[in-house]
């Protein structure tokens, strides 16, 4: 299951947001009307990223700041209604190896290479939407089951692809640099210095991207899942991506 580098997280998603299909817009959900007279409660939005790492969430309404930059106003805004979900870079379940995942984040580079040299790529890749989805497929030795195509997300354009873990030489990523086959770098990441990057540690996984031009910042929303992530989790996980709200 994917995870990130420099985290001991010690935890063992193709996905379609809501019933809308890549190049769709979500439908926001409705909540119920109030008369003049009936006062308008306004609910909590909890700051994902100041909770616990890995703590369990409560149902309710989530925020997260993608560039990790309080000086700028892009935060992403989703909706968790279901029990068993934990603190993460969005939200994720745990399932044995069927973990599901949604990280909501701007990705800033990648590694050279996904399981031989994890240093980041130098000169790094460039700040539009096209250079992130050319680098993501054709970055070795991950594999492209849905080339990026254009798409439409909750309002914003951008670009959506799909790749797959590989299956390489040993028992899992044992001939990759320290075990780990690594992929995207993101702000958090170069906080932590060179060598921080998300990475896998079996294989099967899915990550299905969506990578949106939001008035000038790049927005990455990614999806992670195996064939051994239990259905009802997958649901649970389209019906979060289907609540968001990006607010620029």
């Amino acid at each position: 299951m994917m995870q990130r580098h420099a985290r001991s997280v010690g935890l063992g998603v193709l996905l379609v947001v809501g019933a809308c299909g890549p190049g769709q817009d979500a439908t926001e959900p409705t909540g119920p009307t109030t008369t003049a007279s009936e006062p308008s409660a306004t609910p909590t939005v909890q700051d994902v990223m100041g909770l616990e790492k890995f703590a369990p969430l409560e149902p309710g309404s989530y925020f997260i700041d993608p560039d990790s930059d309080p000086s700028t106003p892009l935060r992403v805004v989703y909706e968790v209604p279901f029990e068993g979900w934990s603190q993460w870079f969005g939200a994720l379940k745990a399932a044995g190896d069927g973990h599901v995942m949604i990280n909501i984040t701007t990705v800033v580079n990648l590694v050279r290479h996904g399981c031989r040299e994890h240093s980041w790529a130098d000169p790094p890749i460039g700040p539009s939407v096209d250079d992130l989805a050319v680098a993501l497929a054709e970055l070795a030795p991950f594999r492209v089951t849905s080339v990026p195509t254009d798409v439409t997300m909750h309002g914003y354009h951008g670009k959506h692809l799909k790749v797959t873990v590989p299956d390489l030489p040993g028992e899992g990523f044992t001939r990759c640099v320290d075990g780990n086959l690594s992929s995207w770098v993101a702000p958090i990441d170069v906080a932590e210095g060179e060598g921080s990057a998300f990475h896998a540690y079996n294989a099967d996984p899915v990550e299905e991207f969506w990578i949106l031009d939001v008035d000038g910042t790049r927005l990455v929303i990614e999806a992670t899942w195996s064939p051994a992530s239990p259905p009802a989790d997958v649901a649970e996980m389209r019906a979060i991506l289907a609540s968001i709200r990006i607010e620029p």
